[in-house]
């Protein structure tokens, strides 16, 4: 089996403030499948979010939607160091948060930042055959 696709449900308690957020991060919008109670926004050819308010997020599942509690944390990768900064500066310009300082491990460099709801997204830039240990 071949996944092709990834797609990311995720409850908000404000469709616009997280629309704002994740199309800061370079997403755009797929009319298609938005309407006053979600929105795809679509970050690369095989990555969407689907952002669902949390009364239509319930009509998903029987269970309680978390909060104040970290479930996953998802990563999204970039080509370079600048690139994550940007993308961390325009998160938290979008209203997200930045929970902890970067980390450069020199071969890795993450910056973590939480949407307006709390979900954790880890932005990445490496080189995985500058880890330590890797093959030569």
């Amino acid at each position: 089996m071949a996944f092709t696709q990834i797609y990311i449900n995720l409850p908000v308690a404000d469709l616009e403030a997280s629309k704002a957020f994740y199309l800061a991060l370079g997403g755009t919008l797929n009319p298609q499948f938005t309407d006053e109670t979600s929105a795809q926004v679509v970050l690369s050819e095989v990555i969407a979010l689907q952002l669902m308010t949390h009364e239509q997020f319930s009509g998903f599942t029987s269970r309680e939607i978390a909060s104040g509690a970290v479930e996953v944390i998802n990563a999204l990768s970039a080509e370079s160091k600048e690139e994550v900064d940007r993308l961390a500066a325009a998160a938290a310009a979008a209203g997200g948060t930045e929970p902890r300082a970067a980390q450069d491990m020199g071969w890795l460099y993450n910056r973590a930042v939480d949407d307006p709801d709390g979900h954790s997204w880890e932005l990445l830039a490496y080189d995985p055959s500058a880890m330590p240990g890797a093959p030569e």
